[in-house]
């Protein structure tokens, strides 16, 4: 009876570290959809970027409750400047938060872009653009930063 409750008590710790290490799994990996759902608690959905997406870019976008000075229009205007021939696909007022370095939050307009696959003003030889995100400060209206893949 004792190497039985020895047997037991090994199969025990054995599951226990089984299941440690699958639930640090499911949360810290960002393939897993319960570590992607957390990241995504609080943050503002916008047109072809998931969060794990904004998250390797070092952002994170929140709901802004506070009115810009300047306008959609102009933040659209800003982008096409930023990154040319680009068909917006979504415009949004966000706070936007540096998630890498500790800087304090800015209110900004979030424009999502795409380009067609077959763009003709892209190089020969070249992967044309595919998907961009740039932010522009809602209240300068001066470009913050783009990314486009």
């Amino acid at each position: 009876m004792r190497w039985l409750s020895r047997h037991q008590t090994g199969v025990l710790l054995a599951a226990l570290v089984l299941v440690t290490w699958g639930a640090l799994f499911v949360v810290y990996d960002y393939r897993s959809p319960v570590s992607q759902f957390l990241r995504g608690i609080g943050t503002v959905q916008v047109d072809g970027w998931s969060a794990y997406d904004l998250d390797t870019l070092c952002i994170r976008l929140e709901p802004a409750y506070v009115v810009p000075t300047s306008t959609a229009e102009g933040a659209i205007d800003v982008a096409h400047k930023a990154l040319a021939g680009g068909y917006v696909r979504q415009v949004t007022l966000v706070s936007v938060l540096d998630s890498c370095h500790a800087a304090k939050a800015r209110l900004a307009w979030v424009v999502s872009m795409t380009w067609s696959s077959a763009d003709a003003s892209a190089p020969p030889g070249s992967v044309p653009l595919k998907r961009a995100i740039v932010l522009v400060d809602a209240v300068t209206g001066q470009l913050i930063e783009s990314h486009a893949y």
